[in-house]
């Protein structure tokens, strides 16, 4: 941790009239620097204005739902939030039986449902629902495919397959109703409290977008779940541990499973992901074998 952030960190707390006590920072913010007190996260942004910031302090300052952390402070490029005294549900996962499991499927469903139904902001252009949604998907996946055929960052046969398929359901994203939908709800942004409530963190990926964009973290998190699980977790946390994970949010959130060709629509958007992925990391194992899995799954 660098003196300066600590230091930052701990104005911005005394500038909230909140205790810098016990100040730490966590091993669990991927791009941004997370500090934590007993009662308190402090969220640095990388980025001061950046898009996540600002899809982030809206929904904090203006939402507040049941199932995120209060807003106790914000800044132009922090954000100071109530701190939930719980375990994070990858940890937690593990020690649950299948019964609590798939209760805990119901109720991410529950929370997922209440989110859509947030009426999306007019007055800020990252939300703007008239984009043609599904020309712009399509666009961010072939100006990948072109990358990675240039770059040799996809295997030739696995790449051409992805652009075959890619050009048979294009179609398939043709513009839906919008809504609220944040795409990064995987088991690292939900926190079990001690009460055992479920809560909801981290909304800088939030779009608009068809409800069921929302599918392809978890139809990821079936066959690889840490990819997303932090350091300290990603050694526990195995697949077969995850082998309901969709077909209980099949049961529990239907809705989002009721497009035409579902899981050919879920396998684009898994692509648009592991395609991008592939761009920063050419070749990379994880990317390669869900690509396949993909399209095995919908190809036979």
């Amino acid at each position: 941790m660098r003196a300066e952030e600590h230091m930052g960190a701990e104005e911005i707390l005394r500038k909230h009239g909140l205790s810098a006590e016990g100040l730490q920072q966590s091993k669990s913010g991927f791009t941004n620097a997370i500090f934590l007190t007993e009662d308190a996260v402090v969220k640095i942004f990388t980025e001061p204005g950046g898009a996540g910031f600002q899809k982030e302090a809206w929904f904090y300052g203006n939402i507040a739902p049941s199932y995120a952390p209060k807003l106790l402070g914000a800044g132009e490029d922090y954000l100071v939030l109530e701190r939930i005294k719980g375990e994070g549900l990858f940890r937690a996962w593990r020690h649950m039986a299948d019964g609590e499991r798939e209760d805990t499927v119901r109720r991410i469903a529950e929370m997922n449902r209440e989110l859509n139904r947030t009426a999306l902001p007019e007055e800020m252009a990252l939300f703007d629902p008239c984009r043609n949604w599904g020309k712009k998907l399509l666009g961010r996946m072939e100006a990948a495919l072109e990358k990675l055929r240039y770059n040799q960052g996809i295997p030739e046969e696995l790449g051409r397959r992805t652009a075959e398929f890619i050009r048979a359901n294009a179609g398939l994203l043709q513009e839906e109703a919008l809504y609220l939908v944040n795409p990064d709800l995987h088991f690292d942004n939900l926190i079990v409290a001690e009460n055992g409530t479920l809560f909801m963190i981290d909304f800088e990926m939030l779009e608009a977008a068809p409800m069921d964009y929302a599918v392809h973290v978890w139809n990821r998190m079936e066959i690889h779940p840490f990819n997303y699980a932090n350091e300290e977790d990603d050694p526990l946390t195995l697949p077969e541990d995850y082998r309901f994970l969709m077909a209980w949010m099949r049961k529990y959130a239907p809705e989002l499973f009721v497009f035409p060709k579902s899981d050919v629509r879920i396998a684009m958007y898994s692509l648009v992901y592991e395609l991008e992925l592939l761009c920063d990391f050419p070749r990379a194992a994880n990317p390669v074998e869900r690509i396949g899995r993909y399209l095995e799954g919908v190809c036979g």
